[in-house]
C-alpha cells in the first residue's frame, strides 16, 4: 500500500518546481511506510523490508545498472526501517523515530546525488 502510494506521488515531484525529488521523496516515502505500519497495526520493519523489495524491483527491471540499484534500495530502506524501529522503541512515540527515518533517507539521497554527479563529471 505504502509504495502505490509513494509511487503516486513520487510521479509528481519532477512538475513541482524548484524542488528536486530526490530530496521530498524521503519525506513521503517514509512518512507513508512507517504510518501505514503503525496505522495498520503491521510491523514497521518488515513494511520498510517489504517496499525496499517493491523499490529494488522497480529498479531492476528499469535502470541500466538495475541490479546494483535493486541491491542498494532493498538494502538502504531495511537500513531506513531498522533506525525507524530503533527510536521508535527508544522514545515510545512516532514523530521521533519518522524524523530519524527521514532524515537518514535524506542523507543517503544526498550523498547518492553528489556521487552521481561527480561520476557524470569526471567522464
Amino acid at each position: 500500500m505504502a509504495a502505490v502510494l509513494a509511487w503516486e506521488v513520487n510521479k509528481h515531484f519532477g512538475e513541482w518546481s524548484g524542488k528536486r525529488r530526490e530530496y521530498l521523496a524521503p519525506l513521503v516515502e517514509e512518512s507513508l511506510k512507517t504510518a501505514a505500519a503503525v496505522l495498520c497495526g503491521g510491523n514497521i520493519l518488515l513494511t520498510h523490508l517489504s517496499f525496499g523489495a517493491v523499490e529494488g524491483f522497480w529498479e531492476y527491471f528499469n535502470r541500466r545498472n538495475g541490479y546494483y540499484a535493486g541491491l542498494a534500495a532493498l538494502a538502504s530502506h531495511s537500513i531506513f526501517g531498522f533506525i525507524t524501529v530503533s527510536v521508535y522503541r527508544f522514545y515510545g512515540t512516532l514523530p521521533p523515530a519518522l524524523g530519524a527515518g527521514i532524515l537518514v533517507h535524506l542523507a543517503w539521497n544526498f550523498l547518492v546525488v553528489k556521487l552521481l554527479e561527480e561520476r557524470h563529471r569526471c567522464k
